[in-house]
């Protein structure tokens, strides 16, 4: 093969590289500047790879995979979660290694595999059988790499980071990335969104500064309440979906909506998935409005610092904090994050046990544990459960299905039946938890508060086209010892720690004055 030859499929298999996750984002870029940012990484991974290589064949083998694995994760999370891969993505791409279960089965496990041992196989053969058109210079790449490091560094710190920010503002991106990845392509406007968020997110963070270190005398004369809030996964009112659903799969959720229990629709910031969003709105209160384009993952960087949270509130008023989740602490970089948001404990997969892999830590198995953690800590604690037994994919294989369930719920005849009804049965499970913790509470006689939450609706795209089901909104349900009254009220998650504090401070738990300050804040 002649040298020109090499030169001319190499740039072919390079420009396929950048127009496949153009092609699946359907981007029309008129705009020269987006264009040019656009096909920015392409042509740096690009000439790295060629100067280190000198072999243009096997350099756009490598790009164009790379490419394909782009356009297939963003393929797939505009199918399953409803919206485009982001800048904040770099943060979940080691999970893909460690964590396959919860991100290959979507994709395709055969394609993703078979494609990623058809490029390494490929790339050693054109290692090996494709002539070099010069030789590497190691001190050449040493050089080129330092470059390139050292304008992503100059780039990523100010006063160049706020300039370079200012200079993105004016390819008009909207904050809509559906949009945004059509009109400036998705590399764009993923290099975009990364650069702009990290240069407000200082200023950002200075706006919700946690609370004052703990008052723990003050706080001690008031009656001792524990606050006991589930994030339940994948949990949503699935009656909602259609009649065939048995009414009676949810009977613990309806018998805390109707004994002294405020309980609606909950507005959640994801579908399908993105719990951490869910999750850092209720802990804070802080709206996605104030968050910028952090708003995608608050956990990414937002949220590495001391941030005001329902928790810090809590500390101040004299509250053990503990965090129970029974997976991989590290997981969303929680074991980062939730320290940061006030937990001074936090019990992950290493002190809980559980599994790594389905089926994972079963939901009623979780609220045993919070009751034994509620009675050694005692009674002024905040436990804060992020249960885990119902993760997706929901497979038909695994374990039996509860007989009652499969009996009164038909999913033959449904697409993929037996993906809904393996999610009903861990819906019934997280209901039974429900059940535990509130007979719990009302056998100890305590005037406790118990809040529960869906972080997202379940990604069961094909059951929910099925039955027509649009909307997008999970339930909840905060119930109060001693309370009598009930009320129905729908609310964004970040509202819901206004209610959860509004049911503490009806106790005597926490006073009032600072209630209204956190309430206040947001």
């Amino acid at each position: 093969m002649s040298e020109a030859l090499q030169v001319v499929v190499g740039c072919v298999l390079a420009l396929g590289a950048w127009l496949l996750p153009r092609r699946v984002a359907k981007a029309r870029t008129d705009s020269i500047p987006a264009l040019l940012l656009d096909v920015l990484p392409v042509l740096l991974a690009g000439s790295f790879v060629l100067t280190a290589t000198g072999r243009p064949i096997f350099t756009g083998i490598l790009l164009i995979s790379l490419g394909a694995g782009f356009a297939l994760a963003d393929r797939t999370k505009r199918e399953v979660l409803r919206e485009p891969v982001v800048f904040s993505e770099m943060s979940e791409l080691r999970h893909v290694f460690t964590h396959p279960q919860l991100y290959l089965p979507f994709a395709g496990p055969a394609l993703v595999m078979g494609g990623a041992a058809a490029t390494v196989a490929l790339c050693i053969a054109l290692l090996s059988f494709e002539p070099a058109l010069w030789e590497p210079d190691p001190l050449l790449l040493l050089v080129y790499g330092g470059l390139i490091a050292a304008g992503i560094w100059l780039i990523s710190r100010e006063p160049t980071l706020g300039a370079v920010a200012a200079a993105l503002h004016e390819l008009g991106a909207t904050g809509e990335p559906f949009k945004d990845a059509a009109t400036l392509g998705p590399f764009a406007m993923v290099l975009t969104y990364g650069v702009i968020a990290r240069a407000e997110r200082a200023a950002r963070r200075a706006r919700h500064a946690p609370q004052p270190a703990p008052a723990i005398g003050r706080a001690r004369r008031q009656p001792a309440v524990p606050l006991i809030l589930v994030q339940c996964e994948s949990f949503f009112d699935a009656r909602r979906l259609s009649p065939m659903i048995p009414q009676e799969l949810l009977s613990g959720f309806d018998a805390c909506c109707g004994i002294g229990g405020t309980f609606g629709r909950l507005q959640v910031p994801g579908w399908g998935a993105n719990t951490m969003r869910a999750e850092f709105a209720v802990l804070t209160g802080i709206p996605e409005s104030e968050l910028g384009y952090d708003r995608f993952n608050p956990y990414h960087a937002f949220a590495r610092v001391p941030i005001a949270s329902l928790v810090w509130h809590l500390r101040s008023q004299g509250y053990r904090t503990v965090c129970l989740h029974p997976f991989d602490r590290s997981f969303f970089r929680r074991d980062l994050t939730l320290p940061a948001l006030g937990f001074e404990t936090f019990l992950g997969i290493e002190t809980l046990g559980g599994s790594r892999r389905p089926p994972y830590y079963s939901d009623p198995e979780l609220a045993d544990h919070v009751l034994r953690v509620l009675d050694a800590e005692g009674p002024r604690v905040f436990i804060f459960a992020i249960t885990m037994g119902n993760h997706g994919p929901w497979r038909e294989a695994g374990p039996p299905i509860n007989p009652e369930l499969r009996r009164n719920f038909d999913a033959i005849g449904l697409p993929r039946g037996g993906e809904l009804l393996r999610y009903l049965d861990g819906l019934r499970q997280s209901d039974e938890m429900l059940q535990i913790l509130l007979t719990g509470l009302q056998r100890s006689q305590r005037e406790g508060v118990l809040a529960f939450y869906g972080d997202h609706l379940p990604s069961l795209p094909h059951a929910f086209r099925h039955f027509g089901f649009e909307e997008v909104g999970s339930d909840y349900v905060v119930w109060r010892g001693g309370a009598a009254d009930t009320r129905q009220l729908d609310l964004p998650a970040h509202r819901l720690p206004r209610v959860v504090i509004d049911a503490l401070r009806a106790t005597g738990a926490i006073e009032a004055q600072a209630t209204a300050a956190l309430v206040s804040a947001h």
